[in-house]
């Protein structure tokens, strides 16, 4: 009776332990349609020097603002364009400059970009 009750314990806390004795956690399903992990995106765009190299980004869909993580391996700075959408359609675009050979972010204070494009040069 003593093992039942234990088990019964270990059970209510969510830890179940399998069969070689290493805890296993169960996921739990919160029953709320509401999606907190966001979807991340990557790009890339190879470099005009040195050859070989690239330009490396990502983005996730923020709700407020969106943050471009980058590592530019070329030997120019490159922009990074992105295109938002207004409720009413209208669409407007931001820009972020990654400098040449440099590893960092940038926040742009809107969210959900609807397109992102790595350009050629080092402006918009």
């Amino acid at each position: 009776m003593k093992f039942r009750k234990l088990a019964m314990a270990v059970i209510g806390t969510g830890l179940v332990v399998g069969a070689l004795g290493a805890p296993a956690v169960a996921s739990a399903d919160t029953g709320s349609d509401d999606v907190s992990v966001m979807a991340v995106h990557r790009k890339s765009a190879a470099c005009s020097s040195p050859s070989g190299n690239k330009i490396n980004i990502s983005w996730g869909d923020g709700n407020v603002s969106t943050t471009v993580y980058y590592n530019n391996h070329c030997n120019q700075k490159r922009a990074i364009e992105l295109e938002f959408v207004k409720e009413s359609g209208e669409r407007f675009n931001k820009c972020v400059v990654a400098p040449a050979n440099t590893k960092g972010d940038k926040k742009v204070d809107y969210g959900m970009p609807n397109k992102v494009t790595i350009l050629s040069g080092g402006s918009c």
